[in-house]
């Protein structure tokens, strides 16, 4: 589980821009290690939940 939290903690600082070149050379060595899957598909996910996310708040506040 405390693999899955690396990888979601890398996605979601990815995705706004924010992270530490130490962090991206320890997240390219495990990816060369165990493949790019996990990333893939917490991506894949967390991307779908901030779109969701958007849309929900959209019909919210237009009528």
């Amino acid at each position: 589980m405390k693999g899955l939290g690396q990888v979601f903690k890398a996605v979601t600082s990815a995705m706004i821009g924010v992270g530490k070149k130490e962090d991206l050379a320890k997240d390219f060595a495990r990816t060369e290690k165990q493949g790019p899957w996990a990333y893939i598909i917490v991506g894949l996910i967390t991307t779908f939940a901030f779109i969701g996310l958007i849309i929900v708040a959209v019909k919210l506040v237009l009528p």
